[in-house]
Formats: C-alpha cells, structure tokens, sequence
C-alpha cells in the first residue's frame, strides 16, 4: 500500500530539490482555502470548545486549513459523542453490556482514529513530523549542506 503524501513543509532536500518544494508549498498553500478556519454554527458549546482547542494547538504548525473544517468537525463531534457515551457508561456501568451503545461507541472511535489519522492528531503522527521538521531545520542551517546545494 503506498504511503499517504507529507507536507511539502516538512520535505527534505534529499527527497526533492528545494524548487519542487518551494513550488508543493505554494500549491499547499493555495489548496487550504483562504478563508480561516471557523467552527459551523450548528456545532454545540461543547464541540465548538474542543474545534477551538485543536485548532489553536495545531495553528503554530501550519497544517490546517478552512478546507480542513469539514474533516475537524467529524472529528469534534466523534470526541464530543464518545465524551457522552463514557460519561454514561461510567455513571451505569450496565451500559457495558448494552450492544447498541458498544456499537455506537466503536462508530465515534472509528470516526475518531480515522480523522486523527488526516490531522494528525495522534502523538506518533506529530513524532513523525517533529522529527522531519527537525532535520529539514538541521539540513538548512547546515553550511556544508548549503554549500552543496549551492545556496551560497
């Protein structure tokens, strides 16, 4: 199975020259909308508290754009919905046992897993692009890498 695409942002210039990647930012750039991202109205004060909240913990990266709403605001709901089904299970521990509401459980944290994967949400995801975000860093403040690729 092939591997999904990275961000140019986070590219090496062993992956691609600086070109191409200066040239995948700018399309990245003009495919996140130019609108900023905004909660629906139709979400709750519950879900809109936690689309703020991954919004503002994932402003500083760069990643998200107003195209990403539609995939966030699944996300918000899922973690909204399994907050109430846990909260309901712990104040009823029966509810363990009740199939429609495990069934209802494993469709929110299937939405859930399935959206931190297209955000990268999970801690191993933003390891991921840490650790490239690292080295590009390293790679271009590096003299001699400079020097090779002719940047001075």
């Amino acid at each position: 199975m092939a591997r999904p695409c990275k961000s140019a942002k986070v590219l090496t210039d062993n992956s691609q020259t600086k070109a191409e990647i200066a040239e995948r930012i700018e399309y990245e750039e003009k495919f996140k909308g130019k609108e900023k991202i905004a909660a629906p109205s139709y979400l709750n004060s519950r879900q809109s508290e936690i689309f703020s909240f991954i919004v503002n913990n994932l402003d500083e990266v760069g990643l998200l754009g107003a195209l990403d709403t539609f995939i966030l605001t699944i996300c918000v709901i899922a973690i909204d919905r399994l907050e109430d089904i846990e909260m309901k299970i712990n104040e009823d521990k029966d509810l363990m046992y009740n199939k429609e509401i495990m069934k209802i459980k494993d469709t929110y944290t299937k939405d859930f897993l399935r959206c931190c994967n297209e955000l990268s949400l999970s801690p191993q995801s933003r390891a991921k692009l840490a650790n490239i975000s690292m080295n590009t860093q390293k790679n271009n403040d590096d003299e001699v890498m400079k020097l090779l690729s002719g940047a001075i």
